[in-house]
């Protein structure tokens, strides 16, 4: 297998309306077993208007058993108007190509009006069996940036039996008016017999106005299809700022699951803002009645007052003290929506609230003016279950 060499590129957009494309190895040959270099890219822009995209190999397809380099990518964005794309490795990747263990750090949390994204490997698909590197990802967006996208593995779609790595992504949105959005795996489909890795996302969020906002998706920003399979992904949202209005989506697979998909066993921990979490996926098109599976996912919306659907199989749904209004739109039905007829057994943890047994506990749940039940946690914390009544709930639908 050749070897390319390690390459170190230190790069200044200081011009307005400048353009600049920097390649960790350019050249790249178009054979089908390359090791690229464990390159090192640090670009600083300061101008205006300037557009910036880094690979950290070359913009080709990695081939046969080719293997991207593990590389430092970093840009730092300053000015506004400007546009950034960093990707670990190159533009597709096909075969048994592998991506690097790279390093990205993509910094525009000081600008107005720019857009950047950062995709752990490729910047189109993914297909074949190649296989994604475990990616370091860190960003940050600011005031009135465009679509910020940041996944692990890709930018396009993930095909045919490629799988994704395990990436940690860490992005904060330092503004009262900015939004990103963050995938573990890819911004497009997982389709054919595509598997997401297991990653770790977090997104932090300015809670100083509502229009700050955040999405994160497990495995794609897009949908699982065909018989495509979620990792298992810890999806967390934190908030940063004087109040409580910023607004996070969590989805532990996609937001659509189609054909005969398989949701991976999730973990999502909201912040003190409002959350909408969604344990697999928020649409569900089956190719035949519970063709579709759903994880065994746990939910904890933390502070705020948030709404919750763990979606199908067995779910958990986990509250401290402190954790507001909160609203679970589906226990023990998440089936029903993949039209599945299996009995789900959906188990509410109230440990931290220090209740001696169910008696204690179920003295404080009844019915609401619209026949829902509502668990009294504290004088400030409740949980309503959407279409359940109290006198349907037993001891064994709690952890107490």
């Amino acid at each position: 297998m050749q070897h390319l060499p390690n390459d170190t590129f230190d790069v200044l957009l200081d011009q307005f309306g400048q353009i600049k494309t920097v390649y960790g190895d350019p050249g790249f040959p178009a054979a089908k077993d390359v090791w690229g270099g464990n390159d090192t890219v640090t670009a600083t822009v300061a101008a205006l208007n300037a557009k910036l995209t880094i690979f950290g190999d070359d913009h080709t397809m990695l081939l046969g058993h080719s293997q991207g380099g593990n590389d430092t990518l970093i840009a730092d964005i300053g000015g506004g108007w400007n546009t950034a794309l960093v990707v670990g490795d190159t533009q597709a990747m096909i075969d048994d190509a592998k991506g690097g263990n790279d390093t990205i750090v993509a910094d525009a949390g000081r600008t107005v009006y720019t857009t950047i994204s950062a995709f752990g490997d490729a910047a189109g698909d993914m297909s074949g069996n190649a296989q994604g590197g475990n990616d370091d990802i860190t960003g940050s967006v600011a005031w009135r940036g465009g679509a910020n996208l940041f996944a692990g593995d890709t930018g396009g779609s993930m095909i045919d039996t490629s799988r994704g790595g395990n990436d940690i992504l860490d992005v904060s949105v330092l503004t009262m008016d900015g939004e990103a959005t963050v995938s573990g795996d890819a911004i497009g489909s997982l389709r054919g017999l595509a598997h997401g890795g297991n990653d770790n996302l977090t997104i932090t969020l300015n809670g100083d106005s509502a229009i700050s906002g955040g999405t994160l998706f497990g495995d794609s920003a897009e949908s699982l299809m065909d018989f495509a399979q979620g990792g298992d992904d810890v999806l967390t949202a934190k908030l940063d700022g004087q109040y409580t209005n910023a607004v996070s989506q969590m989805y532990g697979d996609a937001s659509t699951m189609v054909g005969n998909s398989h949701g991976g066993n999730d973990i999502l921990n909201g912040g003190a803002g409002r959350d909408f979490m969604y344990g697999d996926a928020r649409i569900y098109e089956p190719a035949t009645p519970g063709s579709i599976t759903g994880g065994i996912d746990t939910l904890n919306g933390g502070a705020g007052d948030d709404r919750m659907w763990g979606g199908g199989n067995s779910d958990f749904f986990t509250f401290n003290t402190g954790s507001g209004n909160d609203t679970i739109v589906d226990f023990d039905q998440g089936n029903k929506a993949i039209g599945s007829t299996a009995v789900e057994n959906d188990l509410i943890d109230v440990q931290n609230y220090g209740f001696a047994d169910w008696t204690a506990l179920s003295n404080l749940i009844r019915d609401n003016a619209a026949g829902d039940a509502v668990i009294h946690l504290s004088a400030n914390d409740s949980v309503t279950l959407d279409g359940v009544h109290a006198a349907s709930l037993h001891p064994t639908d709690f952890i107490i």
